[in-house]
Formats: C-alpha cells, structure tokens, sequence
C-alpha cells in the first residue's frame, strides 16, 4: 500500500518550485508529502549548503564552481533563477533547512555530496549541523554514492541511518552494505528487476527507487516489496483525499 510516508520529495517538488530550496521543501509540505529526498555539499570555507551540484551554474543567475564561494557570498546569488515568476532566493544552508524540516515535521533523506573535500570533512561537518539543529534521528537517512563519507559517517555517529546510494545493484552491494551498518539501500528504479528487490528485501534492508516520475511505470516495484520512491512529482504519487 503507498502512504505519504512511502514518497519522497526529489530536491523538494521541483516540478511545482525551484529545487533544493526552502520554497520547494515548504511546497512538498503543503502537499502533504511527509519525507524530502535533498543535497548537501560544502562551499570553500566549509559551509554546508544544500545544493546538488559542484557549481552553480545550472540553477542560479551565476557561475563558479562552490569551491570559489563562502557563506557571506549566499545572499548574492539567486537559486530560483529558473522560476523567473517566482521571487529570487538564495541557496539555503544546512541548517536553515534543518530547522525548517523540523518545524514542518519532514522526514530527511539527506545524500551527501563531497566535490573534492575530504569525506571526513564532509560527513562531520553536516552531521555537527545536524545535531546542533536537534533534527530528530528517526526522521534521518545520511545517504550517499560515496563509500568512504557513509564509513565516517558510521564512526563519528554510528546512532546515524545510513543509505547506500547505486546508480545499478553491484554484486558487492551486500558486502559493502554491511561494512557501512546500512539502513536502506537506494536504487535507480529502471535498474531493478524482482530477483534483486528480493534479494534486498530479504537482507533486511529498506529499498527506495529513484527518480520515478510516473506511478503507472513503478506499479510492478510495489508490488515486488519496494518501500518507497523519490520522485521530482511527488504530487502524482499520493493517494488521493476524500
């Protein structure tokens, strides 16, 4: 059965808002989507925002990869630059987003990018942000493609649900997924066939399929045993109200 708990917001609701945005995450709450998939990565001075690129170049009014950027740099630039209708924003920190997740109730799936830092660096910077926002862990997934940043993430806050994020199931995938202590395991959802929903399902693990953008196209995945989707419609996933 699919509940709002089953979808997950990709970088917001970028199909309705700018993605990876506080108008995106408050959108996908007057959804009622209870759970947003979204990116952090760090500027040159070590801030974390949330963005999902190693520039801004394809979502903001300027260009430069982030590396160049620091905080004070933030209220300059537009990350809502692809919305002209809408007002201009800025690309929000970590812990704006935090706190403003908290306050909505919104579960965080939170996939973590390193663009050339270190993945100590990486995985503690965003988690002291984390803790200094209170956000509640069992609202929390510390995602990523990145092995190395999930391996800090377990020794620095073990407490911490890690995702393992792959683009298609590796024959490894079980190995690495208990190296790491893994919570979910997070898929291309045109890349799994049933042996492998299976196969994860039966490991134990949580399986969620990225980025579905049609239910009709995921209707066999759900039945295979899938726990949830991340999709940019997540709008078109919730069952309908009465």
């Amino acid at each position: 059965m699919i509940t709002p708990a089953s979808i997950m917001g990709h970088r917001g609701v970028p199909s309705l808002a700018p993605e990876n945005t506080l108008s995106g995450f408050r959108k996908l709450h007057e959804l009622g989507v209870t759970w947003v998939e979204l990116d952090v990565t760090l500027l040159g001075d070590h801030t974390p925002i949330v963005h999902h690129d190693d520039s801004f170049d394809r979502c903001c009014n300027i260009s430069g990869a982030l590396h160049d950027f620091g905080r004070d740099d933030l209220k300059q630039i537009n990350a809502a630059a692809r919305f002209p209708e809408l007002p201009p924003e800025s690309p929000p920190t970590l812990a704006e987003v935090a706190l403003l997740l908290k306050q909505q109730g919104t579960g965080l799936n939170l996939e973590m990018k390193r663009h050339g830092f270190s993945a100590r660096d990486m995985a503690v910077t965003a988690i002291d942000e984390l803790q200094k926002a209170a956000f509640p862990s069992e609202q929390l997934i510390l995602s990523s493609f990145d092995f190395e940043t999930l391996a800090e993430c377990k020794q620095y806050a073990p407490q911490l649900s890690r995702g393992l994020i792959f683009d298609t199931l590796p024959s490894d995938w079980q190995i690495l997924a208990k190296e790491i202590g893994a919570f979910s395991i997070h898929c291309d959802w045109q890349s799994l066939n049933y042996r492998q929903v299976q196969a994860v399902k039966d490991a134990g693990y949580q399986l969620y399929c990225w980025t579905a953008n049609n239910p009709a196209a995921v209707t066999s995945l759900w039945q295979w045993g899938i726990d949830g989707v991340m999709s940019d419609r997540p709008q078109d996933f919730l069952p309908p109200t009465r």
